[in-house]
This record gives structure tokens, sequence and C-alpha cells, in this order.
């Protein structure tokens, strides 16, 4: 009999070009100062479910291809009480923001209440609250949108971020995958 290996599976969009490196900076540069975890500049598009490499990268092919690239307009630098969103740039909700949370979350089968706040985490860690807000209050972002234009699926069995690997990357429009 084969043995089915579930895994834990995370959906982000990722920023390209410039603006990816814009965020890669901010993320290095507060990591390196708080000695905090470093990681890839993503839009946590849906929470993580349990899964196979093969099935749920059908199921995120199935979402994207009912999706077209769209822009995502830039909110400001914010903070928050959890851990993975100390410090987080907002990302202002728009139709096709949502609409693209909402095909993935059918395509997945999930069924369950997740609350999805769009936005991009710039520090994690458990710092006091003064210290989140002095560096939300440095943090200032210069690009104000870019274009979503894939589903990045990363492996995410553990929190912590030097352990997530990215398994595939689905164009929105596309029928098939990049490993």
């Amino acid at each position: 009999m084969i043995e089915l290996v579930m895994n834990k599976y995370s959906f982000w969009i990722i920023p390209e070009n410039d603006f990816y490196t814009e965020l890669e900076e901010v993320i290095a540069k507060y990591s390196a100062e708080y000695k905090a975890p470093v990681f890839t500049p993503h839009i946590t598009i849906h929470n993580p479910v349990a899964s196979d490499d093969k099935a749920v990268v059908r199921k995120v092919q199935e979402a994207a291809q009912k999706l077209s690239p769209f822009e995502i307009q830039v909110g400001p630098v914010e903070f928050s009480t959890t851990y993975f969103q100390s410090v987080f740039v907002r990302m202002k909700t728009s139709a096709e923001l949502l609409t693209a949370h909402m095909t993935l979350k059918e395509s997945l089968g999930v069924t369950n209440d997740f609350v999805f706040m769009p936005h991009m985490s710039l520090v994690y860690g458990n710092f006091s609250m003064q210290v989140r807000a002095q560096i939300a209050r440095e943090i200032k972002i210069l690009i104000k949108s870019f274009q979503a234009k894939k589903i990045t699926i990363a492996r995410a069995d553990s929190s912590d971020p030097k352990d997530w690997g990215i398994v595939a990357e689905v164009k929105l429009g596309a029928k098939t995958a990049t490993t």
C-alpha cells in the first residue's frame, strides 16, 4: 500500500522586480537590527492547508485558470500584536484581490472562516508594542502598487521561515505550474 504524505502548504503572491527588492532590503535591515527571521516578501493569499504536492498544485492550477493578473495597491505600514504580523505593510482591498482569495479557497475546498487581511509582513517577532510602533514609523515604502501575476505554493510544515520552501508557481490565467 502506498502511504500518502501530507504536508502543510501556504499560498503566496510574491511581488517582482523593484518592489521585491525594496521589501527584501527592508526585511534584511530590520532582521539584522532586531535579530528577527529573514523571509521571502509575500502576501499570504490563503492560510496553510494540509495536502500532498500533486493535489495542491492541481487545486491551485484550477483556481489560477479562473483568474487574470491584477494590480495590488500598497497601503500604510502598520503593526499588530502577533508574531507573524509584528510589522507589516497593508495591501488595499480590491475586488480582484478578494476574488483571488475566494477562488483559491473554493478550489482548495476550505470551509473555515479564515479572516483574510491582505498584508505583507516586514518584521516577524515578539517585540514590545513600543518597538513595533517605532519600526513601523521608520519604514517608508516607496512603491505604491505592483502586479500580481502568479500564486506561489510554499511548503510550510514548520513555523520557522528558514524551513519554508517553494514547491511551485502557477501563473494567473495559466493551466500549468512551474517548479
